[in-house]
C-alpha cells in the first residue's frame, strides 16, 4: 500500500473518530450510527482511488 494511501486512511480515521466522539458527547446516537455506516464506504473509496 502506498504511503499516501496510508496517510489518507489515517486522516479519514481521525476525522471520523473526532466526529463520532462529538456526536457521543451530544447524545446523538443517530449520528453515531450514520457515521459508523458511512466509514467503510469512505475507506473503500480511498483504497479504490489508490488502485486507479
Amino acid at each position: 500500500m502506498k504511503d499516501a494511501t496510508v496517510r489518507r486512511l489515517q486522516a479519514l480515521e481521525e476525522e471520523y473518530t473526532f466526529a463520532v466522539n462529538a456526536a457521543v458527547g451530544e447524545n446523538r446516537d443517530d449520528l453515531v450510527e450514520l457515521l459508523a455506516s458511512e466509514y467503510p464506504d469512505a475507506a473503500l473509496e480511498v483504497l479504490r482511488s489508490d488502485a486507479a
